[in-house]
């Protein structure tokens, strides 16, 4: 039996390394989710880092997102890339760590702080401990800018903004991620690029 399911893995594997770990997964293997988390686990906290800005919540955010991928890679059927289905769970989990870190961050400010200090507090700007190839190309004072900016824009401006431009999803899987078309995707990906250009103005030149 056993070497009807690695046999079956093996036939389910495509071109992907992703589809051939999942298949693995699926067949038994359980050394094959190491390899997933291995493969995602930069990008997927990253991507919670800068959602959230902050290390201890990503970090917190990330080891939630692989445990749900974890219970529900049985039940991963394709209908979308692996890569596409993982952001999904990502964008849930830290949409619901992202509304609690706000709320305890502005009571948090309420009780500490005066509103002359509140006014006066510049805004943080989290270090990325291990940093990506786009900071190096950036440089480190233009990416800054870009935090803060990214730190102005809506909530959903700022999703979109990190799944296109940074980890550079195509509008076929944004759409699938979102829920939405993909003339809904362009629209608001054109708002939310609008809307960090505006952001941008008397921080970077």
């Amino acid at each position: 039996m056993d070497g009807l399911d690695t046999s079956l893995a093996g036939a389910a594997c495509g071109t992907s390394e992703d589809e051939c770990d999942v298949a693995r997964f699926q067949a038994g293997e359980q050394s094959a989710f190491e390899s997933l988390v291995r493969r995602h686990e930069r990008a997927v906290y990253r991507l919670s880092l800068r959602m959230l800005r902050h290390p201890e919540d990503a970090m917190d955010a990330t080891q939630e997102i692989f445990l749900r991928t974890f219970r529900g890679l049985p039940s991963f059927r394709g209908e979308a890339a692996f890569r596409t289905w993982l952001y999904g769970i990502a964008l849930n989990v830290c949409r619901t760590r992202g509304s609690a870190t706000a709320r305890r961050e502005y009571a948090a400010e309420s009780l500490d702080r005066t509103d002359e200090e509140r006014e006066g507090r510049p805004l943080r700007i989290v270090k990325d401990p291990s940093p990506d190839p786009a900071e190096q190309v950036l440089g480190g004072e233009l990416f800054s800018a870009l935090r803060v900016a990214l730190s102005k824009v809506s909530a959903e401006h700022r999703e979109i903004l990190l799944l296109r431009e940074v980890e550079q999803l195509y509008y076929a899987d944004l759409s699938s991620l979102l829920g939405v078309p993909e003339g809904t995707v362009k629209s608001r990906l054109a708002r939310a690029r609008r809307a960090l250009r505006e952001a941008m103005e008397g921080i970077w030149p």
